[in-house]
C-alpha cells in the first residue's frame, strides 16, 4: 500500500463517528481504484473541520471549493446517497 494512501487513511480518522463510518466504507469500496490524483485531492479535502466536512458530505452545505467537488461527489455517491447505502453497508 502506498505511503500516500496510508497517510490519507490516517488523516481520515475523525472526531465525528459519522465521518469515521463514511471513510471506512469509502476505503472498503474504493481503495483499489483510487489513483494518485484522487488521494492528493482527498488529502487536501481533509484539512476541513469535521462539521464542515460532514455538512458537505451529507448535503446540508454545498461544496464551494472547485478542487474538492469531484471528491465530495465520489464519497457521497459511494456511501451517502440512498442508492449506495445498501451496497456500502455490505462492504463496510
Amino acid at each position: 500500500m502506498s505511503a500516500l494512501l496510508e497517510s490519507v487513511k490516517w488523516r481520515s480518522r475523525r472526531g465525528l463517528l459519522e465521518l469515521d463510518l463514511v471513510f471506512t466504507r469509502f476505503y472498503a469500496a474504493r481503495q483499489e481504484s483510487l489513483k494518485q490524483a484522487d488521494l492528493e485531492e482527498l488529502q487536501d479535502l481533509l484539512v476541513c473541520d469535521d462539521h464542515e466536512l460532514w455538512a458537505m458530505l451529507n448535503g446540508s452545505k454545498q461544496c464551494d471549493n472547485p478542487h474538492w467537488k469531484r471528491m465530495v461527489a465520489m464519497i457521497r455517491e459511494t456511501c451517502i446517497s440512498p442508492d449506495s447505502a445498501n451496497e456500502c453497508q455490505q462492504k463496510g
